[in-house]
């Protein structure tokens, strides 16, 4: 079940989930995501929750035209399986805006499997990365 796992995102089951995704995987690189999402109204934290253990994370914000993913990650025995996707469609399908991400070589293929439209470009700081957009009438099909 997708839910709002905010208030759980310091418990250390998750931290490792969020340090798949993240671009600063290190302990102090969590402890800042940790700060940044608990400290904002803006920024959203839900999980993918089974037998109220969290399987999967989605930080994003919602703009008034689209949802802004930031992170999305599975833990790593449960890839492979569909939570990531089903994620995703949660997202779609709670806001009925079209979805964006931001991401590198090694997870473009996660969003064009799930008919994100995607656009490399140069980041200053990061490098190589991928503009990755789900337009409102693709949403549905994002398993």
């Amino acid at each position: 079940m997708f839910q709002d796992i905010k208030q759980r995102i310091v418990e250390p089951e998750v931290g490792k989930i969020i340090s798949y995704a993240a671009f600063d995987g290190s302990p102090e690189g969590i402890a800042n995501l940790e700060r940044k999402y608990l400290s904002s109204d803006k920024l959203h934290f839900y999980g993918w929750v089974e037998d109220k253990k969290v399987i999967g994370i989605c930080g994003f914000e919602v703009h008034c035209n689209k949802v802004e993913i930031h992170l999305i990650s599975v833990a790593e025995d449960r890839q492979k399986q569909g939570i990531g996707g089903a994620m995703v469609a949660a997202l779609y399908k709670k806001y009925g805006l079209p979805l964006e991400a931001e991401t590198d070589d090694d997870a473009v293929e996660f969003y064009r499997k799930r008919n994100f439209i995607t656009t490399v470009f140069q980041h200053p700081m990061k490098g190589k990365r991928h503009t990755c957009v789900l337009e409102e009438r693709q949403g549905e099909h994002t398993n």
